[in-house]
């Protein structure tokens, strides 16, 4: 959940900017005031809460409507009134006998006999009068509910990541630089490469003198807008590997903003600006095996013939470039990497052919394994492409290709 880029608070400092983000110990007392706002106003109608009491609480309107939104992970307009009641449904059917007995105006002189007319052939039987029944889903009538426990500490977790979230999902591009010679920099360019994989996030991994530098192209570059779900996938990469990250000793992670047609760069969390960030409901797990089912049909017939193949999980160096396959193939001394290319945006299947084009410069043991419907795309590729159709949810390919690229025999 994305709290608006609009609300997005940034600190300037000249030419580097870094976003606003809530800390326990600086902001306690605000937290604590703003918890009990809502402590105060639990079981009251929405409608009549005195929400300017609260802006003066806070003190900025940016993160005032910012931790609105928060807060709704803890306190929700609930209305129990709604259980047995279709307020939608009766409003459509409101309208309708209104245009069939009075022509689509009620009168005022007969306003209220009207209403009382239709609130009977609607076959409702309540003291409450048709306008207040009608309009009773409309969030000012609920009450105001606590539907989680919650702590300073949780409200600080829940903002910081929503404030990530919202820079993600709003972003052109996001670079993660790390010191090349870090005990954990393996692991790091491991989750980055499988999350990225299962995610469907396009991204890129070089080194670069003593970083590795990692690219991961944002919503806005890929689809030229904003896109909560696509932005929320970097949220979730960014979560997995915050927890490597910390015990390095030298990380950034940064992007740019526009303002005024020049590039502001946002230093959005490094070893230095480390805020305190909550986990993302979507867990991702090292211990997930394929990333889809196509993937997994493919590695069973290639095992079930014999061929010495593996979920190849360690990055690769080639030249400066950091490549991870999805399997490895071993035969005799030689190695062979298969790439599977599932049917994706035509913004992905760019990025990746660039990417594939890269490797192909380097290593020439490539087979890419593709849906049919991307072959416009991927027959200028200078590497074996071998195209598969789904029936029944299952990949159907000529296997006979992949053996007569790697040299094997069935006969072995």
């Amino acid at each position: 959940m994305t709290y608006g880029r609009q609300n997005l608070k940034l600190i300037h400092k000249r030419n580097v900017c870094y976003p606003y983000y809530l800390g326990v110990d600086r902001d306690r007392d605000l937290i604590k005031d703003v918890i009990e706002f809502y402590e105060d106003n639990v079981g009251k109608r929405y409608g009549d809460i005195d929400w300017e009491e609260l802006k003066i609480i806070v003190g900025d309107d940016k993160l005032y409507k910012a931790l609105i939104k928060i807060m709704g992970h803890f306190y929700k307009p609930v209305n129990e009134n709604l259980r047995n009641l279709d307020p939608k449904n009766l409003r459509a059917r409101a309208f309708q006998l209104v245009n069939k007995l009075y022509g689509g105006f009620v009168p005022s002189n007969i306003r209220d006999e009207a209403l009382e007319k239709i609130k009977s052939l609607l076959g409702i039987d309540s003291k409450e009068c048709l306008d207040t029944i009608l309009w009773i889903d409309e969030v000012d009538e609920a009450v105001l509910k606590k539907v989680r426990e919650v702590s300073i500490e949780d409200v600080v977790k829940v903002f910081n990541l929503e404030t990530l979230d919202t820079i993600f999902v709003n972003s052109y591009r996001m670079f993660i630089d790390i010191y090349r010679y870090e005990k954990s920099i393996g692991l790091i360019a491991k989750v980055v490469g499988r999350t990225s994989k299962l995610h469907g996030i396009v991204y890129n991994m070089r080194y670069s003198n003593d970083l590795l530098k990692i690219t991961i192209e944002g919503p806005r570059a890929l689809f030229k807008r904003s896109l909560s779900s696509y932005g929320s996938r970097i949220t979730l990469l960014i979560t997995n590997i915050l927890p490597l990250l910390s015990r390095s000793s030298r990380w950034s992670i940064y992007t740019y903003i526009y303002r005024s047609r020049a590039p502001s760069k946002m230093i959005v969390m490094s070893n230095k600006f480390k805020p305190l960030i909550g986990s993302i409901d979507r867990e991702y797990s090292l211990k997930e095996i394929f990333d889809s089912s196509v993937e997994e049909s493919i590695y069973n017939v290639l095992r079930s013939l014999g061929i010495d193949i593996v979920r190849e999980e360690e990055p690769i160096a080639l030249g400066d470039l950091v490549y991870i396959p999805d399997f490895k193939i071993s035969i005799d001394s030689r190695t062979f990497y298969v790439e599977i290319v599932g049917y994706w945006r035509k913004e992905y299947i760019e990025k990746k052919i660039y990417k594939l084009n890269e490797v192909s410069k380097i290593n020439k043991n490539i087979i890419v394994i593709a849906d049919e419907k991307l072959k416009p795309y991927l027959e200028k590729l200078r590497i074996p492409v071998i195209y598969y159709t789904l029936a029944y949810g299952r990949p159907m390919l000529n296997y006979r290709k992949i053996l007569e690229i790697i040299g094997w025999s069935t006969s072995r």
